[in-house]
C-alpha cells in the first residue's frame, strides 16, 4: 500500500508544501557533481566513483548529454514498517532526462542521491532546489527481519 503524501510527509524533514504530493513527497536539488574516476564493485570491495560538484550559474545548471550525482536537499527518515523508491518527476522526462535511484530501504535516514542522466542532445538546465524526483513510501506487509544500518545510513546528515 502507498502512503499518501500528507502522512509521507512527516518523514522527510526540509520540505515545503508545494513538495506534498498526492502519493509521495517532491525531493529537491541541492547539488549535482560530475563523476571524474571509475568505480568497482566486486564480491567483497566497493570503490565509488569519485566525484566533483558542478556550481550553478546564477543558480542554475547547464548540463550537457551524460551521467551527473544529484545530492537531494532533504533529509528521508524511511519508517521501519516502509520502503521508499524515487521516480523522477515527469516535466524532467518530457526534456529528454531520467533520474535513477535504489531502493531506500526500511531504516535509512539521510540525504540521499540519484543518477540523472540526460539524454536530450542539446542539454538541459535545472534550477537548484528545483523539484526532481518524487519518494513513494510503501507499506511493508509486516515488520522485516532487520532494518538498514549499511554504509550510507546517516549520509549527509549533521
Amino acid at each position: 500500500m502507498a502512503i499518501p503524501g500528507f502522512y509521507a510527509s512527516t518523514w522527510v524533514d526540509g520540505i515545503e508544501s508545494s513538495s506534498v504530493q498526492p502519493a509521495g513527497i517532491d525531493l529537491s536539488v541541492a547539488e549535482i557533481h560530475r563523476f571524474i574516476t571509475s568505480g568497482r564493485l566486486g564480491k567483497h570491495q566497493r570503490i565509488l566513483a569519485k566525484t566533483e560538484p558542478i556550481e550553478p550559474i546564477n543558480g542554475v545548471w547547464r548540463l550537457n548529454p551524460g551521467p551527473y550525482k544529484v545530492i537531494y536537499k532533504e533529509v528521508v527518515k524511511v519508517p521501519y514498517d516502509c520502503l521508499a523508491f524515487l521516480l523522477p518527476r515527469s516535466s524532467l522526462m518530457r526534456m529528454g532526462a531520467i533520474l535513477f535511484s535504489a531502493i531506500w530501504d526500511p531504516g535509512y535516514i539521510g540525504r540521499g542521491e540519484g543518477l540523472l542522466v540526460i539524454f536530450n542532445p542539446f542539454g538541459i538546465e535545472i534550477e537548484k532546489e528545483s523539484h526532481i524526483g518524487q519518494l513513494i513510501f510503501i507499506k511493508l506487509e509486516s515488520l522485516p527481519h532487520i532494518v538498514y544500518k549499511g554504509v550510507y545510513q546517516f549520509e549527509r546528515v549533521k
